[in-house]
C-alpha cells in the first residue's frame, strides 16, 4: 500500500514534506502509515527513507518497472527540498511541446583540475580576480588547444590522448543542484549522429544550471567550477559545438543562483552585480542570473518554452559580453 508515494523518495529526490508531495499529485496522508511501519523517518516535517524503506522502495520500483534507486538520508535536507521544488515548478511551467527537456538533479559531473579556493579566485579591494588561468596545468591546456572555429569543427574529439590525460587529473564535482537541458525542434537535428566527446549530451541544446549557493564565497566557488567545465568542453571535449549548434544557431549556458524568497534573490543580485563583468570575462559567452522560487511560483501554468518562463521570473546579473 502507498507504493506510489514510497517511490517518490528516489536518489534524485530523497526527502519530501507534505506540501511538496501534494503539489506533485500524491496523497500525503499515506506519510503517517509509512512512518508507523518504519519505512520513513520524519524530522521537522521532512520525511526520508529508512533502511527498511529503501528495501521496500526497491521491491516496489521493480514491480512498477521503474528505473529508480532509493534515496538515503540527505546531508542537507533543506537544499534537497529546494531542488525538488525547483524541479516541480520547472515541470509545471514549461511544456516544451516541440522539443525535449531533461532535468539532471545534482549532476555528478567532474571538473578538472581540482583546485583550492585560493587557486581559483580572490577578492582584492572589492574587485574579483580570477587566479585559475595561471595554474600551470590549466595554462598549458589552453596554449596547446586553441579555440576551434565553427567552420573547422568535427564530430570527433580532436586530441583523444590529451582529453584522456586531462580526465585523469584529480577532479571535483561541479556542485550545482539541477541542470535543465533543452533541445528545441529536435526533429531538425536527427541527421546529426552525435559527437564522440559529448558525454553529457549537450550538443544542440540550451543549458540552464541552477545552484542554491547562498553566500558570496559559495557562489564564487560554484562559478569557478562552472568556468572550468566550460573551458574543458570548449577546448577538449566538444570544441566548436558548445556555443553554436549544427545549424549555426546560438546555444546558451546560464548559471542561475536560486533563493526561496525574492529578498534572497535580490541580495544575491546586488552582491554579484557589484563584481561586474569580470564574473564571466574569462569564459564568455555565458550568463549569470538569480531566481526566487517565490517568483517562479507566480508564473502561470504550462508555458510553451523555457524562454517564456526564466527571462520573466529571473533577474540578470551578467549577460554575454
Amino acid at each position: 500500500m502507498h507504493e506510489s508515494l514510497l517511490t517518490r523518495f528516489s536518489q534524485d529526490h530523497p526527502c519530501w514534506n507534505r506540501e511538496l508531495l501534494e503539489r506533485a499529485g500524491e496523497d500525503a496522508a499515506g506519510l503517517d502509515e509509512l512512518t508507523e511501519r518504519g519505512l520513513l523517518t520524519e524530522r521537522g516535517g521532512v520525511y526520508a527513507l529508512t533502511e527498511s524503506g529503501a528495501e521496500s522502495f526497491r521491491r516496489a520500483a521493480a514491480e512498477m518497472f521503474l528505473d529508480e534507486r532509493p534515496g538515503g538520508q540527505p546531508e542537507d535536507a533543506g537544499r534537497c527540498l529546494l531542488a525538488t521544488e525547483l524541479w516541480l515548478e520547472l515541470e509545471r511551467t514549461n511544456v516544451q511541446r516541440w522539443g525535449l527537456k531533461r532535468c539532471v538533479v545534482r549532476p555528478d559531473w567532474s571538473v578538472r583540475p581540482a583546485l583550492r579556493r585560493e587557486e581559483v579566485w580572490r577578492l582584492e579591494g572589492g574587485k574579483l580576480r580570477w587566479l585559475y588561468p595561471d595554474e600551470p596545468r590549466f595554462k598549458a591546456m589552453l596554449e596547446l588547444h586553441p579555440a576551434v572555429p565553427h567552420h573547422r569543427r568535427r564530430p570527433e574529439i580532436p586530441d583523444p590522448a590529451a582529453w584522456a590525460a586531462w580526465r585523469a587529473l584529480p577532479g571535483e564535482e561541479l556542485g550545482v543542484d539541477l541542470a535543465l537541458i533543452v533541445n528545441y525542434d529536435f526533429e531538425n537535428y536527427l541527421d546529426f549522429k552525435g559527437h564522440a566527446g559529448d558525454e553529457h549530451r549537450l550538443v544542440n541544446t540550451d543549458r540552464f544550471y541552477f545552484s542554491a549557493a547562498a553566500t558570496a564565497e559559495e557562489q564564487l566557488d560554484t562559478l569557478g567550477r562552472f568556468h572550468l567545465l566550460l573551458w574543458e568542453l570548449r577546448r577538449l571535449a566538444i570544441p566548436g559545438y558548445l556555443d553554436c549548434d549544427v545549424h549555426e544557431q546560438d546555444s546558451v549556458n546560464w548559471l542561475i543562483f536560486v533563493s526561496r524568497s525574492r529578498a534572497g534573490a535580490e541580495a544575491s543580485l546586488a552582491r554579484l552585480k557589484a563584481l561586474g563583468d569580470e564574473l564571466i570575462r574569462p569564459v564568455n559567452p555565458m550568463e549569470i542570473w538569480t531566481l526566487a522560487l517565490e517568483d517562479l511560483r507566480a508564473v502561470p501554468d504550462r508555458r510553451e518554452v523555457i524562454w517564456d518562463v526564466l527571462p520573466q521570473a529571473a533577474r540578470p546579473v551578467c549577460l554575454t559580453l
